[in-house]
């Protein structure tokens, strides 16, 4: 409560401004009189029919006027001073973000003449340089969306790209959209102004209804100074609003797995993926109180059942009583304790582990295929199985006070409930994800020419994964001792970090709970922005500023509850093992702790749009962000200190600051404008855009001991005691590795990403419906997050203990995060769109790029993929994003009729409609690596040699992906095939949807819309890309898919 009266009085004291993401939709323009000179004091009138409500502006001494903040929509613009005819402009269509230019050159007459003209659509974007695309209601109502997603539609901007998880992806991580060569991390989603994402991994986490949405802007590119904290893409969505009738729908899609495709790599007979999915909702909007209180309510529901079968191998009931006879003559167990020859292989029953058969035989399924009765082959059938609840509730109230004064705030409350059941039907988590997303908007005029705009909200997402087996003292009833403290410096875990170890026997089905089932996360953002604009001569000027305070709690496992792995090192065979209770390795319960990441971020901008001459505008801002650095108020993190005792590091608490401060993050932004002749315009500029990071950074941080980090124990016949399942931490065991580490870097310095953004484009309208577009886009991103090994073996390559040559032996892998990754990126993009005809709305985005960088992932995601980490010059090469050739395609066609039909035949042919999306894309290129350690060298990101033969091949097929002639294992030294040599499958995907509109007879504007929507209609395997490890016994080949095969949905919507 104390930070959210602080950031009240400091907004409203300080008159500040958004960071980003202030929805800012404007109608301007010029009033001249027949001889172009200015008319000032002219009246001029902006009607929305849809409310009934209108906007009052004067012209300034220059003749120019602007009305800013309005909603989308069509409007009615007039205007007629004394001694002039009354000109009036309908069907005046203003999309999102717009700043729709409307001018008037006025004839002499009376006001009692009127001159009316349907302005229409404004194609061309004639005020600023800013790379964006507007997803309006209709293609967000008509187009086929897979999962009823709207970020799956940010594509029909050149130049972007969504990554959209699966509906039942057992990941908490929503999706991620990206831009110009951007990482998808750097992006931003805002409603109604205020984000959307998440702190901890910057993930979309709330999607509202479709029918919900009334548009949507993609910013891509070299926007005002108003927007900023991120580095890529943003994304505005407005929410619907009421209007002065009642308006409404209700709806249903419903999809099943009879109407689907069986996927390419699941033939006959295999049962095809079970999948029952209901989405189903509605909304209802109208006024409360005439001409000034409107309301708007949407709501959402998600049922769905995916059900994946599979196959797998059990535990015999011979096996499971100690009868490995079979595996004789070939395979002679010994007893690991004795080292002695097990007769017959027989175990007696004085030797079977009690533990470990009671747990078996409770745990673990027994056979059920028919006929399925020897040993080591598969006798087990079962399927995973998700089921999905999602609830949305979505509330937007709009009140005017006046014509000066304007109110409005939405609620949106999203609960998805996901219990997940993998192949053992023992062994499932739930995941429950509420998500609270609250925005307040005050508007008021000062006068015609300045106008302040309030903003407040927040954004509150609570992930909780939890195993049902998460209960204190669950370990020590199965017979398990000694694994609750995560290593001889832990301490004990919490209830939550208590579960199920993963029990893995080589070649057989799993037993215990999974990383999934332990995750907890409390993301939650508070925001309070202030937007002052004012209009003065030719300049609109804004200025402002955003603060917004971060919180999350968080706490990352790998390994949650411990890992025990059988896998017959030790007496021959790995069910053997398992029943004789020793197990090859035992890695302990990491005990990550909770950290409590806080951080404040403000921002303060000014930006100056100067209409310098009638054709050439000039966009002029300067940005300034400030981020503090994050801090775990929980003190429960800890990095090596290199400078005590350099040759021997130890871990150290995290103090504050976390790293040292950037104050250096001014951000200029210039654009221009040029209208050559009515129907062309050129626009470019510059800018540079910072980014605020995640909470990856300091939450990858808990992973380290003495509060975190897990004991790795190696069970070697003759050395040490042998653990076993009762006691996997005996005195004198024998410890495998010491611990690994993230760590800061050693001078506690952090520059802030930020990327320069560059372009030059060319718009050309042909006639009042067509408009092209042509540009040159390009961008370079500095100081990128990435991390780096650090305890690389010294010499290089070659033969030896790995552990003896760290420069560091008292540790094993040290990942230490670095800002030294750099991106560059140019394209041309290219986008064609026709609009507003009687039949065909259509969306043609065309992206031709190449983006280089030297590291693709986060510290988060592994970091520098580097195979020499001390020639980071030679990881330079097409990145992992890379996609040279992106065509994407949407369109809306009514299909025409023969409008003299009448009664049934009529009613029959007409209201059809068939609507698409063709993505036709490039693969991304992808490394080759060894699939075992050839180099010696800790066993990562080696990478083999080349062997002089062409990697492509002439017929390529899923079974022949490229040439694996071309590669040879590097043995003892480092490959010199350089990183990321293969391109893989693109995607070509038809997504369609045919639809029939009922008019209902009672009245005209209550109709019933029918839907099939075909998703990868001509049903083209959307491959995944081949095996890339050399070694693998399917390197080279393609073994699944990105995307389903065809797959078929059926929705009906009623709209009144």
């Amino acid at each position: 409560m104390r930070h959210l009266l602080f950031l009240v009085v400091f907004s409203i004291a300080c008159v500040l401004a958004v960071q980003a993401q202030t929805v800012d939709t404007a109608i301007l323009g010029t009033v001249v009189d027949p001889a172009g000179a200015p008319v000032a004091g002219a009246t001029v009138t902006i009607l929305l029919p849809t409310t009934g409500l209108s906007r009052v502006v004067t012209t300034s001494p220059a003749g120019t006027y602007e009305a800013r903040y309005l909603i989308p929509g069509e409007y009615i613009v007039e205007t007629g001073p004394p001694g002039f005819r009354r000109e009036r402009r309908t069907g005046v269509v203003i999309q999102l973000g717009q700043q729709a230019r409307i001018d008037f050159s006025l004839k002499v007459g009376t006001v009692q003449e009127t001159m009316e003209v349907n302005t229409g659509v404004p194609l061309l974007q004639m005020e600023n340089a800013t790379i964006a695309g507007v997803v309006d209601q209709q293609r967000i109502e008509s187009l086929p969306i897979n999962g009823r997603r709207f970020d799956d539609l940010a594509v029909l901007t050149p130049g972007v790209i969504v990554y959209n998880p699966d509906l039942h992806s057992s990941s908490t991580d929503g999706s991620e959209i990206g831009g110009n060569g951007g990482r998808l991390i750097w992006g931003q989603v805002n409603v109604d102004g205020i984000t959307m994402v998440n702190n901890r991994h910057n993930y979309v986490n709330v999607y509202p209804s479709l029918d919900a949405i009334e548009e949507f802007k993609v910013q891509t590119g070299n926007y005002s100074a108003e927007y900023g904290g991120n580095a890529g893409t943003n994304i505005n969505i407005q929410i619907k609003s009421g209007t002065k009738q009642f308006h409404g729908n209700a709806f249903e899609f419903f999809r099943n797995e009879a109407l689907d495709a069986r996927n390419y790599f699941l033939p006959a007979p295999q049962p095809k993926n079970e999948l029952r999915q209901n989405q189903f909702g509605g909304t209802l909007g109208g006024p409360v109180w005439k001409d000034k209180t409107f309301f708007f309510v949407s709501y959402e529901g998600i049922r769905s059942i995916a059900d994946s079968p599979s196959q797998g191998i059990v535990l015999t009931p011979g096996q499971r009583n100690g009868d490995f006879s079979y595996l004789l003559p070939v395979v002679q167990l010994i007893d690991p304790q004795t080292g002695a020859d097990i007769t017959g292989n027989m175990i007696p029953a004085g030797r079977i582990d009690k533990v470990a058969q009671t747990i078996v035989n409770q745990y673990m399924p027994l056979p059920n295929i028919p006929g399925a009765t020897t040993p080591n082959s598969t006798n087990y059938a079962g399927s995973s199985r998700g089921n999905l609840t999602v609830h949305q509730s979505i509330i937007r109230v709009d009140h005017y006070f006046s014509t000066k004064d304007q109110l409005f705030a939405h609620y949106i409350y999203a609960h998805r409930n996901f219990p997940l059941t993998e192949i053992n039907p023992n062994f499932k988590f739930t995941g429950t994800y509420p998500i609270h997303n609250f925005q307040a908007q005050y508007i008021h005029s000062f006068s015609p020419s300045l106008i302040n705009e309030f903003r407040a909200g927040f954004d509150l997402e609570n992930v909780a994964q939890l195993g049902t087996h998460t209960t204190a003292g669950f370990i020590e009833s199965l017979g398990i001792t000694g694994m609750k403290v995560n290593g001889p410096n832990g301490r004990p875990l919490r209830t939550d970090e208590e579960g199920f170890p993963l029990l893995g026997i080589s070649g057989y089905i799993g037993m215990g709970d999974d990383f999934a089932a332990s995750n907890l996360d409390n993301s939650r953002t508070y925001q309070f922005v202030d937007n002052v604009s004012f209009l003065k001569g030719k300049h609109t000027f804004k200025v402002g500023g955003d603060i917004r305070k971060l919180l999350d709690d968080a706490t990352t496992n790998n390994t949650p509850f411990g890992d025990l792995s059988f896998t017959g090192d030790l007496s021959g065979d790995a069910a053997a093992d398992y029943m004789l209770g020793v197990p090859r390795t035992v890695l302990t319960p990491e005990g990550v702790p909770i950290t409590a990441a806080r951080q404040w971020r403000f921002a303060f901008y000014g930006q100056d749009d100067w209409k310098a001459t009638p054709k050439l505008t000039l966009n002029l801002g300067l940005r300034y962000d400030l981020f503090n650095p994050p801090q775990d108020i929980n003190h429960s993190i800890y990095t090596l200190d290199f400078i005590t005792n350099p040759a021997v590091p130890t871990f150290i608490p995290v103090t504050d600051p976390i790293w040292s401060i950037t104050h250096r993050d001014f951000s200029p932004r210039i654009g221009f404008a040029y209208s050559a002749t009515p129907n062309i315009v050129v626009r470019g500029g510059y800018g540079i855009f910072y980014f605020g990071g995640q909470f990856d950074h300091i939450n990858i941080l808990q992973l380290n001991p003495p509060t975190a980090g897990s004991v790795t124990i190696l069970n070697q016949l003759g050395v040490g005691n042998l653990t076993t399942i009762e006691n996997p931490m005996p005195p004198s065991a024998n410890l495998a590795s010491p611990p690994n580490a993230v760590t800061l870097p050693s001078d506690g310095k952090h520059p802030d990403t930020y990327v320069q953004n560059w372009n030059l484009q060319a718009s050309r309208q042909f006639g009042k419906n067509d408009v092209l577009e042509v540009g040159y886009v390009g961008s370079k991103g500095t100081h990128v997050d990435t991390s780096f090994r650090y305890n690389w073996n010294q010499p290089d390559p070659g033969p030896g203990d790995i552990q003896s040559r760290r420069p560091y032996p008292n540790l094993s892998r040290i990942r230490m995060q670095s800002y030294g990754s750099n991106t560059i990126y140019h394209s041309l993009q290219t986008r064609f769109e026709h609009r507003l005809s009687t039949q065909l709305n259509l969306t043609a985005a065309y992206t031709y790029s190449h983006l280089i960088d030297d590291s693709a992932n986060t510290t988060n995601d592994g970091g520098c993929q580097c195979q020499n980490p001390r020639n980071i010059r030679a990881e330079r090469a097409s990145s992992l994003f890379d996609q040279r050739h992106v065509l994407v395609v949407g369109y809306v066609w009514d299909i025409p009729y023969a409008k003299s039909w009448n009664g049934p035949a009529g009613a029959l042919v007409s209201g059809w409609s068939f609507q698409g999306i063709v993505t036709l894309a490039s693969g991304s290129p992808f490394d080759i690596q060894e699939s075992s350690d050839t180099q010696n060298n800790d066993g990562i990101y080696e990478r083999p040699n080349l062997t002089g033969e062409k990697i492509s091949v002439s017929n390529r097929s899923p079974n022949n992906w490229f040439n694996t002639n071309a590669f040879t294992p590097s043995i003892l030294v480092y490959g010199n095939s350089p990183r990321n040599p293969v391109v893989g499958p693109g995607k070509h995907e038809f997504d369609l949807s045919l639809g029939k509109i009922f008019k209902m007879p009672f009245n005209e504007n209550h109709s019933l819309q029918f839907r099939a929507e075909f998703f990868n209609a001509f049903n083209t395997p959307q491959f995944a890309n081949p095996d890339r490890f050399l070694g693998d016994g399917d390197f080279g080949k393609i073994t699944s898919t990105n995307l389903p095969n065809r797959e078929l949905q059926f929705g009906l919507k009623y709209k009144f």
